[in-house]
């Protein structure tokens, strides 16, 4: 029987496009009824912000900062968001309160806060957030803005620690045309989900910035389906293999860093091959993948440092088939929506052999007994409930949280279901 998965669209792509969309053209871009929610977290801080400046449009900087009442900009438990519009609230004169969830505001944010004050912006930690007092900082008044576009200009140089989130260098790079920003520095280039930074650094060629070390790819961006929510239907596949599925859209040459998971699950029996939209009845790319009976317990060593929101899925998926797995370089998911780490390892260890260290993962896989139904505590965290979907018949403390990436999961998981029942 062959299954066909639509996959949503890729939101951190999609959300650069927004960003970049509004820093270039002060455009914002439409969004369907169908995104997750993360984009549409992202959208709506874009629209109030444009609506502000239409409002205050002819009004003098000084009016606008001394605004009795901020502008609440509030992106609730979207890390992108909150990164991303910290820089741009910052280059965009008005009073501005940037706020989220409770945990939101608990993650790393505070080297990109002290880059943007080291070159003038006024940004406090207040209760509720953070408060910023917004100004230009572009020469577009001194008729600079256009040589410093073509590389004329020599611009300002910036260098940025982010080792804890290549979201703080990603949030530079999409405003660097507010910024007058050219060059780039990274404390290090050995950072967490450089992939990432380099889909920025794609979406954003036709600013000419440089980071040393770091090169921008030359794979189309493109419109692409998500690999972080493909990875699920791999992960599916390999422990249903009596199907086959069709996965749309979605390329094999991608942009991505999660379309890394081809490699491992070819290594997992899984055939993986690639319709592109040229033999596709539907002109849409698709990818194919079936499972093959396995022999033994497969051992792998993965390195995750580009590739952090694939570990709670292949850690549930070493769990079920079983498998034997180490993870490296895991560290920064202590840093997610939840402590990632440490809710892995205590909510899967009656499933597996877990051993955690400071910066690796190795989890041997027991299986699960048949007429067990696994109760699990997801933390509102969309990559740890989507990890325990894979259990059968689980029962988790909130799937509400999946609309942060992928909306439509649990409904195809309920048709599946469905149709095996049948």
């Amino acid at each position: 029987m062959r299954i066909n998965i639509q996959l949503p669209d890729n939101k951190s792509l999609r959300i650069r496009e927004l960003m970049w969309s509004w820093v270039r053209k002060r455009v914002v871009l439409p969004i369907s009824t169908d995104d997750c929610r993360d984009i549409c977290i992202t959208h709506r801080a874009l629209e109030t912000i444009s609506d502000f400046v239409e409002t205050c449009h002819g009004e003098s900087l000084q009016s606008r900062k001394t605004s009795v009442h901020p502008v609440m900009v509030d992106v609730e438990d979207c890390g992108a968001a909150y990164r991303f519009l910290m820089p741009v609230l910052t280059a965009t004169p008005g009073a501005w309160l940037l706020t989220g969830t409770e945990r939101l505001l608990q993650r790393p944010i505070l080297p990109l806060v002290d880059v943007l004050r080291s070159i003038g912006a006024e940004i406090e930690r207040v209760v509720d957030g953070w408060l910023i007092h917004g100004k230009s900082f572009r020469p577009i008044e001194t008729q600079d803005f256009a040589s410093l576009h073509r590389g004329e200009t020599e611009g300002v140089s910036l260098t940025i620690d982010a080792s804890q989130s290549s979201q703080m260098a990603s949030a530079l790079v999409l405003a660097a045309p507010l910024l007058g920003l050219k060059t780039l520095h990274l404390t290090t280039t050995d950072i967490p989900s450089l992939s990432y930074l380099q889909m920025t650094l794609a979406c954003t060629r036709d600013w000419s910035l440089t980071i040393p070390g770091v090169m921008v790819p030359d794979t189309p961006v493109g419109a692409s389906g998500d690999w972080s929510a493909a990875l699920f239907w791999f992960a599916y596949a390999r422990l249903h293999p009596e199907h086959e599925y069709v996965l749309s859209p979605l390329s094999l040459e991608s942009i991505q860093g999660d379309s890394v998971i081809v490699q491992w699950f070819r290594s997992l029996g899984v055939s993986v091959s690639c319709r592109d939209a040229a033999r596709s009845v539907s002109a849409i790319p698709c990818v194919e993948i079936s499972a093959k009976p396995l022999d033994e317990m497969p051992r792998m060593t993965l390195d995750v440092r580009d590739n952090l929101d694939t570990v709670p899925v292949m850690t549930a998926l070493a769990a079920l088939l079983p498998a034997d797995i180490t993870f490296q370089n895991v560290r920064n998911l202590q840093y997610k929506e939840s402590d990632r780490l440490h809710a892995l390892a205590e909510q899967l260890s009656p499933y597996a052999k877990i051993e955690l260290s400071e910066n690796e993962l190795h989890v041997k896989g027991t299986g699960v007994s048949k007429g067990v139904n696994p109760i699990f505590n997801t933390r509102h965290d969309h990559r740890l409930a989507m990890a325990f979907l894979l259990f059968p018949n689980a029962e988790l403390s909130d799937t509400e949280c999946l609309r942060k990436s992928y909306p439509g999961l649990l409904f195809r998981l309920c048709e599946l279901k469905m149709n095996r029942n049948q």
